[in-house]
């Protein structure tokens, strides 16, 4: 098939007891990713929002691969059969599902000013997932102390 597909790990479960690994792929989707390091570079808001383009652009990428596959491989039956109409309603689910498993909290984090990059789903406080260590050397920061400061200006 010509159709272009990522080799990213996505996770399709849903449910309480899958939370964590939910997490875990999530947090290893947000490292891969080449913008990651540029978070306190430019606006969060947009960090985040190009963050969410990036991993609905991933999921997207395999939708599209497994759809085509599905109909490539699906060609030689009839369109009318209950275990093919089953078939694209159970994917069609899992597409539903796959889409949200990669939505980001974006509710703003209980230590600082940032946002939450935790999937939507999760349980507990919301968490920005960084160190919340400023990397700026500014006159703020210099000014308070000779250390790095925690970082509460978005």
């Amino acid at each position: 098939m010509d159709i272009p597909d990522t080799t990213a790990r996505l996770f399709l479960a849903g449910g309480g007891m899958y939370a964590t690994e939910r997490e875990t792929v999530l947090a290893g989707l947000r490292h891969a990713w080449n913008q990651n390091d540029s978070r306190q570079l430019i606006a969060d808001t947009d960090w985040s929002s190009m963050l969410s383009l990036h991993l609905e652009h991933l999921v997207n990428l395999r939708i599209d691969h497994v759809r085509e596959w599905i109909t490539t491989n699906l060609l030689r039956f009839q369109t009318a059969h209950a275990n093919i109409e089953e078939l694209r309603r159970t994917f069609e689910s899992a597409t539903v599902d796959l889409k949200a498993n990669v939505q980001l909290c974006k509710m703003q984090c209980a230590s600082c000013h940032l946002l939450c990059v935790q999937s939507r789903l999760h349980e507990g406080p919301h968490h920005c997932q960084t160190t919340h260590d400023c990397v700026h050397i500014c006159d703020f920061c210099n000014g308070i102390q000779a250390e790095n400061k925690i970082c509460s200006v978005s």
